[in-house]
């Protein structure tokens, strides 16, 4: 604890924040057990309204009407549409049905509302109802101790194992609806929504955001030349004191696009696969800021496992090696075979090796909640090097600067328990401990592989 944090923690009384804290959780597990009393009630009304339709041996618009009339009832008297309301009695229905143990832990204040619909969005897809308990009990104990934004990745990969099809097999056919559409908007505005490959979505989501950056910089320190030598000075420089150019980096996201797709023309791109309806076009514009785990069983062609765009979700193993198939080099990553934890990764130059090692291991900022990506992070000592800490593994953990400079201005606390699993201590002497989110798994199919 720095000299500043001491002055801070002593010339503050900590009671009133523990008893904010205390209440705010109070009031989300409450809120929690009221949100799951009226997905009772509402799947209720769903089973009422079923009922009363079974009786009936005409056309499904016609059993349908029950459904409508209970729901226009209890619009009415909560002053809500009752489309709306139609809509939430079946997503109760749901709820109560194909994910009890999802229902049941929010009645007991174990998970909150936001992991319960993070949980419900990922199982969906599975269509075997005992399949899906399953998948929604399993669910239900990772959500107890991550946010929801943390949970969507590790509930998503939870999910794949209990599809009959490989990821690759449904992104295939998934492909086949990638689109461009276009909304008019109030006020002379319109939509532009594209619909295509995760791998490209989120590429094109974080050049724009480099390039946007590129801009801002440039124009608050002038003579600043751009490129990639630029961009990737100014993901790692201060924001500047100040900036003449007055554009939010979303509204410089969408003047880069506007400009990008209304002045470029399209190029050829090796990537493109030789059957155009795959929709490969476009991977060769994605560097190494875009961050892929693969198997090593599916690179070989020895396993259909699937990839994953770190923290994002899985991807298709037909995209993961065009990707891998681009990249200057690769890094072999060592794992844990009974608990998946990165163990390490081999490059020779050490400092070199030590960052990839912390990158693979960390994956994002590792304050308790935080999901901003390492390549936006800084890597911060545990414990100060000035005060003695040691720069190794042990000692290191990525922050994104608002955490970091959290952890160095506020009496919070951060101490490695070995493993990379941290332990921070708030202010008030609550104590958070955050895991490596890294979850690699090789399963071995068929003989061994000759090495």
């Amino acid at each position: 604890m720095s000299s500043n944090q001491t002055v801070v923690g002593e010339a503050l009384d900590d009671a009133p924040v523990l008893g904010l804290v205390e209440g705010i959780v109070a009031l989300r597990k409450q809120a929690a057990q009221v949100h799951a009393a009226e997905v009772r009630l509402l799947a209720g009304a769903g089973e009422l309204a079923a009922s009363r339709s079974a009786v009936l041996r005409s056309d499904s618009r016609e059993r349908e009407m029950h459904l409508r009339s209970i729901a226009a009832e209890l619009a009415l008297a909560v002053r809500a549409s009752d489309r709306t309301v139609q809509r939430q009695i079946n997503d109760a229905v749901v709820l109560a049905e194909d994910f009890t143990p999802v229902l049941e832990a929010l009645e007991a204040g174990r998970i909150f509302v936001g992991h319960a619909r993070v949980i419900v969005d990922a199982g969906t897809p599975i269509q075997d109802a005992e399949a899906r308990i399953t998948f929604a009990t399993e669910a239900v104990a990772r959500a107890e101790n991550l946010s929801p934004s943390r949970l969507r990745p590790a509930v998503e990969a939870l999910a794949e194992r209990f599809q009959p099809r490989t990821v690759t097999e449904r992104h295939r056919d998934a492909r086949a609806d990638r689109a461009v559409t276009v909304t008019d908007r109030a006020d002379g505005m319109g939509e532009l929504t594209y619909v295509g490959p995760a791998t490209l979505v989120h590429g094109i989501y974080d050049r724009l955001t480099q390039q946007a950056r590129a801009v801002r910089n440039a124009a608050a320190q002038p003579g600043a030349s751009f490129g990639p030598a630029a961009v990737a000075a100014n993901e790692t420089a201060d924001e500047p004191q100040s900036v003449p150019d007055p554009r939010t980096i979303d509204q410089l996201r969408a003047d880069i696009v506007a400009d990008m797709l209304l002045t470029s023309a399209p190029q050829d791109d090796p990537t493109t696969a030789a059957d155009p309806s795959l929709g490969f076009g476009g991977l060769g514009a994605i560097r190494a800021i875009v961050h892929v785990t693969v198997p090593a069983l599916s690179l070989a062609g020895l396993s259909d496992d699937p990839a994953e765009l770190v923290g994002r979700a899985p991807i298709d193993i037909d995209t993961a090696r065009h990707l891998a198939g681009m990249t200057s080099g690769w890094d072999r990553v060592l794992s844990d075979p009974i608990t998946g934890g990165i163990l390490a990764v081999d490059r020779y130059t050490p400092n070199a090796d030590l960052k990839r090692f912390l990158r693979a291991r960390d994956e994002h900022c590792r304050f308790p909640g935080c999901r901003q990506p390492v390549h936006r992070c800084d890597i911060d000592h545990g414990k100060d090097w000035a005060h003695g800490g040691t720069t190794c593994a042990h000692n290191l953990h990525h922050l994104c600067r608002r955490h970091h400079t959290l952890k160095h201005a506020t009496p919070w606390q951060v101490r490695n328990l070995g493993g990379g699993v941290l332990e921070w201590t708030s202010p008030t002497g609550q104590i958070y401990i955050d895991h490596p989110p890294s979850r690699v798994r090789f399963t071995p199919t068929g003989p061994p592989p000759p090495f």
